[in-house]
């Protein structure tokens, strides 16, 4: 499971065919790794300079060499004495080297995509599957044309399975990434409209996700969401695989059965294939986990897995950082930190599910990105949506989250800056008020959740 650098220098050579040839002109020699940040550099990688909008790794071949560097993949050599393999294109050589080693290992692999719960099904199913044998799965946001690659870089003999999140933000990207992942499971989670200003639509960005498809292998099974709008379109494209359908109150092959809810919690019976595999009490909050829990349970029924593992660690789950989860807040607050992403259908499963919680009920809410021309219809409908759940007080900082508190009426305020809201936050709080924080990874709502956070709250809830 790793190349020489002699051997890529052969490989980069001769062109892509050589990258993927079955026989492999660089495979099973001395180790080496490839890398495309200096910063986690060793001596004897292969330094990988990639072009971005705001770095250019070119600028960074005196330093891998001076790091121990034996070679670096470029698209224009650089006058460093270092030994340099010039391509057209280093992203799409960085991409044929990765699938060339995800080709050589021997394990099953499972890529996930969708708009929302792509991080939390990945960690249930690494929960899930790890109770039987070594998993790899991504580690942080790496599940883009950068990030897929540099995972499958990381695959060896020490583990038998993987988990990948495969996203995107155009056309195209998930057909590219999941050629090179050639998963053996898949599953398209949902669409919330998330992405939809660089998209266009919703069935634009259903039919991106349905990209992951067109790279899942001939015996391949599709695991898909029942409770989606889009499931016809996408069980039409997987007609030739084999298709595990994961729902609520739909027939499907997995299903929460016997789904009863308290204050945003939900236990249920896990079936699948019409067996009931026993009582889940789900320590994740919302709804929105529980299809996320469907889906685990799906793609680890598919690699193979006891269904007696997914009833364990689904009852044994732990919440993702920033991600609906709880934690102790000041004046005996419990905050709601929901604070790493946002877009209009996780928006409103994330207000379905404080609606749920003991009151008053309070909401502090960021900008959601991406929406293009959606956006001032998104933020608007999202207020009337708060103030249909008869949520409290909803706040909200900066544009064009302002449209959220105004269409929430009598009920909305609105801050222009963070100093403002945090004192009249600190200040106004109820006493035991259920406080949901939400926004964009851009619109840094986490600032709120650390300046609310009680003093002796070093835990989440």
């Amino acid at each position: 499971m790793s190349n020489t650098p002699a051997r890529i220098v052969e490989a980069l050579h001769l062109g892509p065919e050589a990258i993927i040839d079955p026989q492999g002109n660089f495979k099973r020699a001395a180790a080496c790794r490839i890398v495309t940040d200096t910063r986690s550099l060793q001596s004897g990688d292969v330094f990988v300079a990639l072009r971005g909008e705001r770095f250019d790794g070119h600028d960074f071949l005196e330093m891998a060499y001076d790091r121990g560097a034996v070679a670096a993949v470029v698209d224009t050599p650089v006058a460093v004495d270092i030994a340099q393999l010039v391509v057209p294109d280093t992203r799409l050589a960085l991409g044929l080297l990765a699938r060339h080693h995800r080709l050589q290992w021997q394990g099953r692999l499972a890529a996930i995509t969708g708009n929302s719960g792509k991080t939390t099904v990945r960690a249930l199913c690494e929960a899930i599957l790890s109770r039987s044998a070594p998993v790899h799965a991504t580690r942080g946001n790496l599940n883009n044309d950068i990030g897929v690659p540099l995972t499958l870089l990381q695959l060896n003999d020490t583990c038998t399975q993987a988990v990948i999140e495969i996203g995107a933000n155009h056309t195209g990207e998930i057909a590219w990434t999941t050629a090179l992942a050639r998963p053996d499971v898949v599953l398209i989670n949902n669409v919330t409209d998330a992405h939809i200003g660089e998209f266009g639509s919703a069935g634009h960005i259903a039919q991106a996700k349905a990209e992951i498809l067109s790279g899942l292998s001939p015996d391949g099974v599709a695991i898909l969401n029942r409770n989606d709008r889009f499931y016809p379109v996408w069980a039409a494209l997987a007609s030739h695989h084999d298709i595990l359908d994961f729902g609520i109150d739909v027939p499907a092959r997995v299903q929460a059965i016997n789904l009863v809810s308290d204050a945003g919690f939900y236990r249920f019976t896990l079936c699948i294939d019409g067996d009931e595999i026993g009582q889940v009490v789900l320590p994740l909050m919302g709804r929105h986990n529980v299809m996320n829990a469907l889906g685990a349970a799906g793609v680890a029924h598919a690699m193979g897995c006891d269904p007696l593992h997914s009833l364990a660690a689904l009852n044994e789950a732990e919440g993702v950082a920033r991600r609906m989860v709880m934690i102790e807040g000041v004046r005996g607050t419990t905050l709601i930190d929901d604070s790493y992403n946002a877009n209009p259908g996780a928006m409103r499963a994330s207000l379905d599910t404080l609606a749920q919680r003991p009151g008053p009920r309070w909401c502090f809410l960021g900008a959601m990105g991406e929406l293009g021309h959606y956006s001032a219809q998104a933020h608007e409908s999202l207020g009337h949506y708060a103030r249909e759940l008869d949520i409290d007080l909803v706040v909200t900082i900066g544009e064009p989250a302002r449209a959220i508190s105004t269409a929430a009426g009598v009920r909305g305020r609105h801050f222009e800056d963070w100093a403002s809201m945090i004192d009249f936050a600190r200040q106004s709080l109820p006493s035991g008020a259920s406080v949901l924080i939400k926004g964009s990874l851009s619109a840094g709502m986490d600032r709120l959740v650390n300046a609310l956070r009680s003093e002796s709250s070093g835990e989440y809830l």
